[in-house]
Formats: C-alpha cells, sequence, structure tokens
C-alpha cells in the first residue's frame, strides 16, 4: 500500500510505501496519544486548582452550625476565580480524554480515558464545593 507523502529530499509529494510514513513533530495535537497525555497533565493541573478551591471553601467551617463563616468579602471572589480554573482547566482535560479516546491509532487508551475521568469527576467536585459555599456562607464583619 502507498501513501502520498511530502519529503525533505524530494520536495514535492511523492508515493511512499506505509512503513515510511509522514513524520509528525515529536510533540503534536494531531497525534492522539499526545492529546491523551495533555488529558492527564490537564487534570493534574485541574486537581491541584480543585484542592486550593476546597481550602478556600472549607477553611472557617462550623460544623456544629453547619456555616462557613468568613470576615473577608474578597475570600467570596477568590473562592469564584478558583472554581472558574478548576471548570476551564478540568473542562480542557474531559476534552481531550474524549477526542482521544475511541481513536484507532491511540496507542495509551487508559491515558485518555484517565483524563476523561479525572476532568468529569474535577467538574462535578467543583460544582458542588461552590454550591456549598454559595449556600452556606456567611459574611462576619465589622457592622453587620
Amino acid at each position: 500500500m502507498m501513501v502520498a507523502c511530502r519529503s525533505r529530499r524530494t520536495g514535492p509529494v511523492e508515493s511512499v510505501p506505509v512503513y515510511r510514513r509522514c513524520k509528525v513533530a515529536k510533540f503534536s495535537f494531531r497525534r492522539y496519544e499526545d492529546q491523551a497525555k495533555a488529558s492527564v497533565a490537564l487534570g493534574i493541573v485541574a486537581c491541584v486548582s480543585l484542592l486550593a478551591q476546597a481550602y478556600m471553601v472549607f477553611r472557617h467551617v462550623d460544623l456544629q452550625q453547619w456555616v462557613i463563616a468568613y470576615g473577608n468579602p474578597s475570600r467570596r471572589y477568590l473562592v469564584m476565580i478558583t472554581t472558574a480554573i478548576s471548570l476551564l482547566v478540568a473542562v480542557a482535560a474531559l476534552g481531550l480524554g474524549l477526542n482521544s479516546a475511541g481513536q484507532r491509532r491511540n496507542e495509551k487508551p487508559m491515558l485518555s480515558w484517565a483524563g476523561f475521568f479525572m476532568g468529569a469527576g474535577i467538574i462535578c467536585l467543583a460544582i458542588i464545593f461552590y454550591m456549598v459555599f454559595h449556600l452556606r456562607s456567611e459574611f462576619i464583619g465589622i457592622g453587620s
């Protein structure tokens, strides 16, 4: 079987055997295993962001009254920012994992599925943590 390939030596497109395929860059998003690796890397970054969000949400929890008390009004904005970062990075991880998971040429489908499920889980947890903070937080400051 012959495949069309552009070679540096010959210049124009030529027919070459399948075993001598066109070379792709070392890290290219056209290769599905690179998408799988990026998916897992983005999942890890989203996990770190989720940990920061969890710290910001559950820092001053009163378990007897089930209230999250905070005194600095900028804490609400920090929770929103960490939620947005977690969601954006997790959506990217989920998308890359989903795109490369079922491809035949993907040599590492387990990485694709790992990135997909990491992204999905982090999206769910980020929304849950934000809703807990939104529903159970109370501003305790001077003049309130």
